[in-house]
């Protein structure tokens, strides 16, 4: 079955289209059927091939003198290097990779850092304007007697600890009073290494 059957703006060719690839002497065909395949998107191919083709002469019209010298420099460098040393090609090309999985990396690093500094920061505003609303419902003068009484419940609980810190430092050195001291060569008594 020909694949243009059924088009009526396209004419019927005369080799079937399973012939088309078999034989070189069909190539005036094929550049027909390429050249008419795609017209129905011609309207939206043509301007963005009109698109690329203006941008790529405008780029070797202004772009491209200026960087010629570099182009010629770094051709004919690259062209040496890599056909006369591979291993320094090779060990260059790794380099670049290594650079450029840095720069991915250091890419990644301020994301993350500027994600967690925008989440510290919401977090801030949050507890500023639950504060805010706090200090609304509960009036000035209860807010303020309610710090006093967490600053007191953590005061309170500092001098327990202290309490109980100096308790357990009590305890650990008379555990270390208890045990035996080295002699005068540094080993406890009864060792023998």
């Amino acid at each position: 079955m020909d694949i243009l059957q059924g088009h009526s703006s396209i004419h019927k060719l005369p080799i079937p289209s399973s012939q088309l690839t078999h034989h070189p002497e069909n190539f005036p065909q094929l550049f027909y059927l390429y050249s008419t395949y795609y017209t129905p998107y011609a309207t939206y191919i043509h301007p963005l091939r009109r698109a690329i083709l203006l941008t790529q002469s405008y780029f070797y019209r202004y772009a491209f003198p200026a960087l010629y010298p570099f182009y010629a420099l770094t051709s004919r460098l690259f062209g040496a290097v890599l056909t006369e040393q591979p291993s320094l090609a090779s060990l260059a090309l790794l380099a670049v990779l290594l650079l450029v999985s840095l720069k991915v990396m250091d890419m990644l690093r301020r994301t993350i850092i500027a994600w967690i500094a925008f989440a510290v920061r919401m977090i801030v505003y949050a507890g500023v304007m639950l504060m805010g609303l706090w200090v609304y419902q509960r009036g000035f003068e209860q807010s303020l007697e309610d710090v006093g009484w967490i600053v007191g419940l953590f005061a309170g609980l500092g001098e327990q600890g202290e309490k109980v810190g100096q308790a357990r430092a009590a305890g650990r050195a008379k555990d270390a009073r208890r045990v035996p001291r080295g002699n005068a060569r540094g080993r406890t008594k009864g060792s023998r290494w």
